[in-house]
């Protein structure tokens, strides 16, 4: 799955906005999405069970950590432009991996904006 997402990220970078470094646009935007991912679920998960909220601090913590394994994993051995050659997708299709990728893309973004609000929400805090 990452790879694939990876390699998508990695075309709209070259080919949609033609940046002149999108292995590592694609990797740091990557990187970004998994960590929204992971702060939206560890945050709403702590309110609901413990009833309290992940600070700011913690979640740019989470997110230069993700940020430092996908480079490391991704970008400074290598396995990006290999990435890039086996050309993955999801079910051997192409627009139903376009389709996803950018279902990823959304989910994951669309926890800046509504995330914390719900958190407020369950907290009694908004």
């Amino acid at each position: 799955m990452i790879n694939t997402l990876y390699y998508y990220y990695f075309l709209f970078y070259k080919k949609i906005l033609r940046d002149n470094e999108p292995h590592m646009l694609a990797t740091l935007v990557l990187s970004f999405s998994f960590s929204l991912l992971v702060n939206g679920i560890i945050d709403i998960s702590m309110a609901h069970l413990f009833g309290i909220a992940l600070g700011k601090y913690v979640m740019l913590g989470f997110l230069l950590l993700i940020i430092a394994i996908f480079y490391f994993r991704l970008h400074r051995t290598g396995r990006a432009k290999e990435i890039v050659k086996e050309k993955p997708m999801f079910f051997n299709n192409h627009l139903l991996t376009i389709l996803i990728t950018f279902l990823f893309f959304a989910i994951t973004t669309s926890f800046l904006f509504w995330g914390s609000g719900y958190v407020g929400d369950i907290l009694g805090t908004r």
